[in-house]
């Protein structure tokens, strides 16, 4: 019943071949169809950051030691860094010149050799010992098709190690979300409209025809992530009904795409004329990270909050929310 199961005039899926994703064990299956309430949730940390580095992130991710962030920032405005990703260590202040190692995107080999462009960076994810990053051309070369770079983990330190090309579904790009962790398949969705499922990919980008599929979709997708229970999060510009001020994280069961529920983001410079909203604070990267802070509170999901300048460089605040049964998320 937590999962919607079964469906009107559906006999229960059999475990594993008719769920969307499923883990290795009925035991970790039965633990997947548990999940906190909506109301359960409350941000514990906020963290604003107004530094050199923080334009135009993107993605975030932790690695049980470092967080690692990806920049896709704007050249075009005076003082910016390149685009690049940097890592930070757990604990320390996340001030410019503060982070443990930055690799920047123009010293990364491109998927074709000898070429630099309009490209865009966005989501990251950490799996065994590899951080992945989003990539896809915003105009010129391939820009019908999405990319995965991979990086070695060397405890914080980058070192490039292959692209992956993921391929079309219904011969239109799809962009790299997160890695689940009960088949390591890459997850994708498309980047506009309404999203009503995540595709599995395989390590090569390879489609696999299998998908989680929502049972209520979701708009304005900017990130996503997997927690070990089997409850896929993803970070949404959507806002709550009647409530244009708090942007949402939407998450799902993994086993048969049901929503489970929504945390509200405040995203207090977001501004509405008329029947528009005007985003100038966006939701962007999000996690799944078991953290402890230094005033002993401890949070599961962190999520950035971009605040977007025309011609200064951006801001962030970094927020983490914890649950009220944190063994359920």
């Amino acid at each position: 019943m937590n999962i919607g199961e079964p469906k009107p005039g559906k006999a229960i899926p059999a475990f594993p071949s008719q769920f969307c994703s499923a883990p290795r064990s009925l035991r970790q299956a039965i633990r997947a169809m548990d999940a906190p309430a909506s109301q359960d949730w409350s941000q514990v940390s906020d963290i604003y950051r107004n530094d050199s580095w923080t334009e135009e992130v993107q993605g975030v991710a932790w690695d049980e030691a470092h967080w690692i962030f990806s920049t896709n920032a704007n050249q075009s405005k005076p003082s910016a860094l390149d685009k690049a990703i940097y890592v930070f260590k757990g604990g320390i202040s996340f001030g410019d010149d503060k982070w443990l190692s930055m690799v920047k995107y123009k010293d990364v080999p491109h998927p074709i050799s000898g070429t630099q462009g309009d490209d865009h960076w966005g989501q990251v994810c950490c799996y065994e010992g590899f951080v992945y990053v989003s990539h896809f051309w915003a105009d010129g070369p391939e820009k019908d098709h999405s990319n995965v770079v991979v990086f070695k983990n060397n405890d914080g330190f980058l070192h490039y190690y292959r692209w992956i090309m993921l391929d079309q579904i219904d011969s239109k790009k799809v962009e790299f979300q997160a890695i689940n962790p009960w088949d390591g398949l890459l997850y994708t969705c498309f980047g506009s409209g309404d999203v009503k499922e995540f595709y599995a990919h395989d390590s090569d980008g390879h489609y696999t025809g299998r998908s989680i599929q929502f049972d209520i979709p979701v708009t304005q997708v900017q990130g996503a992530c997997f927690s070990p229970n089997g409850h896929l999060y993803i970070a949404t510009n959507e806002t709550l009904p009647g409530d244009f001020r708090h942007q949402t994280i939407w998450y799902y069961s993994a086993l048969n795409g049901h929503r489970l529920g929504v945390i509200p983001v405040l995203a207090e410079q977001t501004i509405k004329l008329g029947d528009k909203i005007i985003q100038i604070q966006e939701l962007e990267g999000i996690c799944f990270g078991e953290v402890s802070f230094s005033d002993g509170k401890r949070a599961q999901i962190h999520a950035i909050l971009l605040e977007n300048s025309l011609i200064s460089l951006d801001n962030i605040f970094f927020k983490s929310f914890s649950s009220a049964k944190p063994s359920l998320v």
